[in-house]
């Protein structure tokens, strides 16, 4: 029987050898030949379409997306109607969440592990709902806060509800934003004070860390419109609503809109918080340490009656954005976007500038690009009476996505072809070198649906874009 060399040697000769051919590979003069760098990975562009819901939220990465869905709905029709759906790193669907029974799904957020946290309101209460990669429930908690009403009240004849964690108007108050596998939320309670918390989440669910008043309790007053069923933009409840948005070192930023008559923001936090304003109309932005310490608040004049949409920690401060009503003009395209840049350390108001740039516009999202500049996406095209809150469904509005340079001013509009009727992008989600946007299209008009119910819908959808190098 022939003698067998041990493993070692074996290797040995098997490396002798590939480095001998190494050697001779360039016609035997001694240099080594480098392979060409393999192909980057063939990655294949999503390009979702959902039907009956417009895509108002969207977060992923290489493993997976989470949707937030809604439906449109008539003025007289209770609200919101939200659906999470989750997407694998292909874009198809393995997973959704619709809320119990006499519960609505107001805001979604997408943790590193895949896990997504939900945050549903009922009439008087909030819970958060831990979902997995593919929908099923993993925890859910109801928040509990005996402080609530406590809370400091400025009260002008409003109604309230002191007991309660949702305002009487609308459920549509309470946003959620991931720091790793913790959560943040902020919210506005019955008696109208904007409250930020932090939850650590365990195989226990979710126990609170801290909680800090953003703004005192106010009251609010519902804005109506004389004619039409469908509200484009949530206009009517924009001064209810809160945003917010999470760093993973646990530091937030909490954005508010002011607004005479219905939403006296301003004169409540200058009395409560001794910080004196000047301005008549805006927002506030509020940043929070990630122990839950106020670090200071920014006020944003927009100087016309104006609606925040989006609020975004980026390049190490804050930007927020929407739209403001600059010019009240015969043809009705008197409304621009606005963006407005936030200092993270001083809370400088770095600046503030309109978006102009097809009649009406509006943004929703913003996303950092390299050199200060930023990704913006919104809505532009429309029409709106000049007088009114109506937005015409003739003509038709337009997919907007800009680069803005580091001051706010227009670099470049990116095109993105329109579906039927009202176009909107909501939503800017970044996955390695990869952009995609989300949004809304074969969207209602505020009069639509007026003879036909049947009208008010839209149309969503999921996609992968080119954004240009800078």
């Amino acid at each position: 029987m022939p003698h067998r060399p041990p493993d070692r040697c074996l290797r040995w000769a098997a490396v002798a050898l590939a480095s001998l051919a190494a050697a001779c590979g360039s016609g035997g003069n001694g240099s080594t030949a480098q392979a060409p760098p393999p192909p980057p990975p063939q990655v294949t562009p999503i390009t979702l379409a959902v039907s009956g819901r417009a895509v108002v939220r969207a977060q992923g990465d290489a493993q997976g997306f989470t949707l937030l869905e809604e439906k449109a709905l008539a003025i007289t029709q209770p609200g919101p109607d939200r659906r999470v759906v989750l997407l694998d790193g292909l874009g198809n669907e393995i997973g959704s969440y619709i809320p119990p029974s006499d519960w609505s799904l107001i805001d979604s957020t997408r943790h590193p592990s895949g896990d997504t946290t939900v945050i549903l309101a009922a009439a008087r209460t909030v819970m958060l709902v831990r979902l997995d990669r593919s929908g099923k429930t993993i925890d859910q908690s109801p928040l509990v806060d005996p402080d609530a009403p406590n809370d400091p009240f400025f009260d002008a004849g409003g109604t309230h509800d002191d007991g309660a964690l949702v305002p009487t108007y609308t459920r549509d108050a309470a946003r959620v934003a991931a720091i790793g596998e913790d959560l943040a939320v902020v919210l506005r309670t019955g008696r109208n004070a904007v409250v930020a918390y932090r939850f650590a989440h365990s195989a226990n669910g979710y126990a609170r860390t801290w909680r800090t008043l953003v703004e005192p309790g106010l009251s609010l007053f519902p804005e109506s419109i004389t004619s039409g069923t469908f509200d484009v933009f949530h206009a009517l409840d924009n001064h209810w609503h809160v945003l917010l948005d999470a760093g993973a070192d646990g530091a937030m930023a909490v954005g508010v809109a002011s607004k005479p008559g219905l939403a006296p923001v301003f004169a409540a936090h200058a009395t409560y918080f001794g910080e004196p304003i000047t301005a008549a109309v805006g927002a506030l932005v509020t940043r929070l340490a990630p122990d839950g310490r106020r670090t200071g608040t920014t006020v944003v004049d927009t100087v016309r009656p104006s609606e925040l949409h989006g609020l975004r920690l980026s390049q190490g401060g804050v930007v927020a954005m929407g739209r403001a009503f600059t010019e009240q003009r015969a043809d009705g395209s008197g409304w621009d976007a606005y963006v407005a840049r936030i200092d993270g350390t001083s809370g400088a108001l770095l600046s503030y500038r309109l978006v102009d740039l097809d009649r009406g516009e509006v943004l929703f999202d913003a996303l950092a690009l390299p050199q200060s500049r930023l990704l913006v996406a919104g809505a532009g095209g429309y029409v709106q009476n000049p007088t009114g809150a109506s937005i015409m469904d003739d003509p038709q509005m337009t997919p907007l996505l800009a680069i803005l340079e580091a001051d706010g001013s227009v670099r470049q509009r990116i095109a993105v072809a329109p579906g039927a009727r009202e176009n909107q992008v909501r939503a800017l989600v970044a996955v390695g070198e990869r952009w995609l946007i989300a949004g809304m299209v074969n969207g209602p008009g505020t009069h639509t649906g007026d003879g036909n119910p049947a009208a008010i819908t839209s149309d969503g959808f999921l996609r992968d874009v080119s954004v240009p190098s800078p």
